[in-house]
């Protein structure tokens, strides 16, 4: 069901979605420029090399999901390959850090590390705090930073019910947060309502599998038009809020990536 739901909608994002030519906004222009177009770097080649080791190994792991109440074994191939961050989309967020310089960071979902350490690499100076519900995955997540050389990703492991609310109060803003914990509704926007009294004029808000299953369409429809988003980007695999009321009109744009 879910695969058809997200086949539909990808045919769709391919007929609608457009290119830097059709785009009049500047700021939308030169996102497009700066964090769509970016090219492979040495930081990146550094995380493709970690990925292709990942890759390759079948070490099984035991995860406990605080979500379901239940555990479940994979391998970190597995890991790598169907639960991390793709590359495409690691790398537009490591491009979107260094376009935009954000200095606090949240992530919903460390998995095994990869997209901590894309936000992590394009922003040494930048502080990141990662949530993970999985000890077991968080161990991994913290053995692949210290292998890419990276000391600015703190990891909060534990339930998002508890260290949610307690990064929240300990930070009080973020310049940007990655939601990637959960993919229903409910919690979605649960997460997304905590999350917005941390948001500033210059904060960006970013949640991957918008498309996941209808549901999370419906939680992505509502986020958009909240009141204090002004701008958004739809990617197909994530959709992009921004809160700059003083400097962009309310748009969505969905963009071809």
């Amino acid at each position: 069901m879910n695969e058809f739901f997200r086949l539909k909608k990808f045919l769709k994002y391919q007929w609608v979605s457009k290119t830097k030519y059709y785009l009049h906004s500047p700021f939308v222009y030169q996102f497009y420029l700066n964090v769509l177009e970016g090219e492979m770097d040495e930081q990146l080649k550094a995380i493709r090399s970690l990925r292709n080791e990942l890759g390759k190994s079948n070490a099984a792991i035991k995860i406990e999901d605080f979500g379901t109440g239940n555990s479940r074994q994979a391998t970190i191939a597995k890991l790598e390959t169907k639960v991390a961050v793709t590359e495409k989309y690691g790398t537009m967020l490591y491009y979107l850090v260094k376009y935009f310089h954000p200095k606090n960071i949240l992530e919903l979902g460390t998995s095994i590390g990869i997209s901590s350490a894309y936000l992590a690499l394009a922003n040494p100076s930048a502080r990141i705090f990662t949530l993970e519900g999985s000890q077991a995955l968080a161990d991994i997540a913290k053995t692949n930073h210290l292998q890419l050389g990276i000391k600015n990703v703190e990891i909060v492991t534990g339930d998002f019910a508890q260290t949610l609310p307690s990064q929240i109060q300990l930070q009080g803003q973020f310049d940007l947060i990655l939601f990637d914990g959960n993919h229903t509704k409910s919690t979605t926007l649960n997460y997304f309502n905590q999350c917005l009294i941390t948001a500033g004029e210059n904060s960006i808000f970013i949640f991957d599998d918008i498309y996941w299953s209808e549901e999370m369409q419906e939680a992505w429809l509502e986020i958009k038009k909240h009141p204090q988003i002004t701008l958004t980007f739809d990617l197909y695999q994530m959709g992009i809020c921004f809160f700059k009321k003083e400097k962009l009109s309310k748009e969505d744009f969905v963009l071809r990536y």
